[in-house]
């Protein structure tokens, strides 16, 4: 399977986040293979059907699918059978990749504005050692030190700070239209 740029950004944030919620890299793997395997195939797909294919217990199977769709990584859907019970199957493809990718270039392009937003209005402070940030009225309280390892606060330069946060999200709004 010849991934896009689309799809390997997909998969590479699939498997570092369900890595950090699992503090696992093994389920970042696991992730990564059930991912491929929806795309590959196209089409929904039971969890049991899941395991079968990758040889892993359904138990694990499941526990990643649920976390994966809590996040959005993955669709579901219902199907009843002729037994009056449900079938839960999931789903991926690269519209559902794309739409992914568009809210979370929002969601970043949104932190990014909420930032622009504080450098100016907001005087800010950082410490050159430890990078941590403070604002003015912190920075008074701790007498211009950084509380952590007692070096002199340096005051942000605001507005190249703005410019680059500008720019970057520029980029992205430009990357979003494109998708």
């Amino acid at each position: 399977m010849s991934e896009d740029l689309e799809t390997s950004l997909f998969l590479e944030y699939a498997r570092r986040r369900i890595s950090f919620e699992y503090d696992n890299e093994e389920m970042g793997e696991l992730t990564i293979k059930i991912l491929k395997t929806l795309i590959e195939r196209n089409e929904a797909i039971p969890d049991e059907t899941l395991a079968l294919i990758l040889g892993t217990s359904a138990t694990e199977i499941r526990r990643a699918l649920h976390v994966m769709h809590r996040i959005g990584l993955v669709g579901l859907v219902r199907e009843s059978t002729d037994q009056y019970r449900y079938e839960y199957k999931w789903f991926l493809n690269k519209d559902f990749i794309r739409k992914f990718l568009i809210q979370h270039i929002n969601n970043v392009a949104s932190k990014l504005m909420h930032r622009i937003n504080t450098l100016s209005t907001t005087t800010l402070y950082i410490c050159p050692t430890c990078f941590r940030g403070y604002t003015l009225d912190e920075a008074y309280e701790y007498d211009f030190k950084c509380p952590r390892d007692d070096t002199e606060l340096v005051q942000i330069d605001a507005s190249s700070e703005i410019t680059f946060l500008s720019n970057v999200v520029k980029n992205l709004r430009r990357e979003e239209e494109t998708k």
